[in-house]
């Protein structure tokens, strides 16, 4: 294995010693490598952390006075995170005999200064035209490998001056200039293995099935190529032979992301937004469900049930997930104060994310915290994702008896989640009279003591189109939210509008700026647009009617 920050020999060679720079994966700067041979030094990959590039300069600087040679840097990809320093330090362009070499396309990016292709605009850096002296897999430079099943695998040897191996490969898909660079026994892989993670796949030139052929270019090249460690973008390195259940992994994460969006300034914008929402509301709906678990483990110890207790307190890691929201807290300060930038920002949540999803398993508290706060809580952590990855298909709306759905929900939530019979039959067996005791204690009766009512002003209202569960959670939770802010009466009017159907919801004013943009987004998903009432009193939702869609 090869450590961080050492001179070491480069297996397969003679001579050669390679200096890694390992970084934790973070999109802000990739690894670097130096290498120095007898008659060159490489580079793969600057980075973009301008204290990386001072320890890079420093080794180049002192094998240069060692030992004059040409110096050549080799760029994995042109994205932004791993050439910055090579684009902004010109200390590099004072070197006699430098040379850039890229991919021919990503060349033509680095030399044009494309903010898009590099993901310059996405961080939020000013960049400048790179010149690149030697375009790499050009037509008359490489040899084209038949792979079988149409994919073909593009490959170009590099001579240098000590006569050691170095092979470049084409691998496209992370990006159209996407190479790896094999030198004595090490696969340069650049960002392959990250190529499926959320907020890089879909960034512009991120192409699916070109990458699902590179997997199997990566296979070839393990199989057939004298490969002894991988050394990726970010992190650490990794041996041959770890590679197989990596590109499985991979190749599975790549056949799931067809319907995937372009991760554009659009959609960063639209994940910026909805990270500020997440925060929020995750905060509040696991306090909400911990809660309940702390209160009902309560009641069964004040009842002698201190097993019982404890095993429903274990349903649900509140401490692990509560250190996840403080941390994302603590960086999302760290991004108030200009320490982060947008896209880390949005990444951190998406971490978050999907270690709560790790810990959280609504289905085991099904009989003890209500459903409809168990599908939103879902929900917001999918819907979450799902704006990340830019996926158009959450929204599925069906022709609605709207009336009918609401008369439901408010019979709900007044009725009772037990009842004294199913009680009296459980007595002789303890294991189901305690799961009659636990729906019992656990039970929150949030609307007690509130008038709920539903007026349907139009006799006839014509059906809508409308996701009714979804709806009618995200209903279920606006008044939740209202009783807890100590509305004594709601509610719910229903009338029609022109060609729509508006709902009206009545009780007290909690509407805060960012709460609203909070549910407009999640009644958006269940096929409502919302705004504030005319007299700023309640929140009114508008749903298309049938008849006027099947019109239009």
């Amino acid at each position: 294995m090869l450590e961080d920050q050492r001179w070491q020999p480069v297996p397969g060679t003679i001579g050669a010693e390679i200096y890694p720079f390992f970084r934790k994966p973070d999109v802000t700067c990739s690894n670097a490598y130096v290498i120095r041979t007898s008659g060159d030094i490489l580079i793969i990959d600057t980075g973009a952390d301008a204290g990386q590039m001072d320890r890079l300069m420093l080794l180049i600087e002192e094998a240069l006075r060692k030992a004059p040679r040409p110096v050549t840097l080799f760029i994995t990809h042109c994205h932004i995170d791993h050439c910055y320093q090579a684009i902004r330090d010109r200390r590099f362009r004072s070197i006699p005999g430098f040379t850039v070499a890229a991919e021919e396309a990503g060349a033509r990016v680095l030399e044009s200064g494309d903010t898009i292709r590099t993901a310059a605009e996405l961080m939020g850096w000013e960049i400048e035209p790179l010149p690149v002296n030697l375009p790499l897999l050009s037509a008359r430079d490489c040899e084209t490998l038949e792979m079988g099943g149409g994919i073909t695998l593009r490959r170009q040897a590099i001579p240098l001056c000590s006569g050691d191996p170095l092979v470049v490969y084409h691998t496209p898909g992370h990006s159209p200039d996407s190479v790896c660079i094999r030198f004595g026994g090490l696969l340069f892989i650049g960002d392959l293995l990250f190529s499926t993670s959320p907020g890089v796949a879909g960034v512009a030139g991120w192409d699916q099935p070109a990458l699902l052929a590179s997997v199997g270019r990566i296979r070839w090249i393990l199989a057939h190529e004298p490969v002894n460690f991988c050394c990726p973008g970010h992190g650490r390195c990794i041996p041959v032979q770890a590679m197989p259940a990596l590109l499985d992994r991979l190749e599975a994460e790549a056949e799931r992301l067809s319907g995937i969006g372009a991760f554009d300034r659009e959609r960063l914008d639209d994940s910026l937004e909805h990270t500020a929402d997440l925060l929020q509301e995750a905060n509040r709906v696991f306090t909400v469900i911990a809660g309940r678990l702390d209160a009902l483990a309560y009641r069964l110890e004040d009842l002698g049930e201190a097993d019982e207790a404890r095993r429903y307190l274990e349903l649900l890691k509140s401490d692990r997930i509560d250190e996840f929201l403080e941390e994302f807290a603590q960086f999302a300060d760290e991004f108030r104060t200009g320490k982060k930038i947008e896209v880390q920002l949005v990444l951190k949540a998406v971490q978050v994310i999907q270690r709560i999803e790790s810990h959280f398993a609504g289905d085991r508290l099904n009989h003890i915290v209500d459903a409809s706060l168990l599908r939103r809580t879902d929900r917001l952590l999918t819907d979450f994702m799902n704006t990340i990855m830019g996926y158009q298909d959450t929204v599925h709306l069906v022709a609605t008896d709207l009336p009918s759905v609401l008369r439901d929900t408010v019979a709900g939530l007044s009725t009772l989640p037990f009842s004294d019979e199913a009680f009296i039959e459980a007595a002789d067996d303890p294991a189901t009279y305690r799961a009659e005791l636990v729906v019992r204690l656990a039970y929150l009766p949030l609307f007690e003591g509130v008038a709920l009512s539903l007026d349907t002003a139009s006799p006839s209202l014509p059906p809508v189109l409308v996701d009714p569960e979804r709806f009618s959670d995200e209903v279920v939770g606006v008044l939740g939210d209202l009783a807890a802010a100590g509305a004594v009466a709601i509610r719910l009017s229903l009338r029609q509008e022109g060609d729509a159907v508006g709902l009206l919801i009545q009780g007290s004013d909690v509407f805060s700026a960012r709460r609203l943009r909070f549910y407009r987004r999640k009644f958006g998903l269940a096929g409502a647009s919302l705004a504030i009432s005319r007299d700023g009193t309640g929140l009114f939702l508008v749903l298309q009617a049938v008849n006027r869609m099947r019109q239009a």
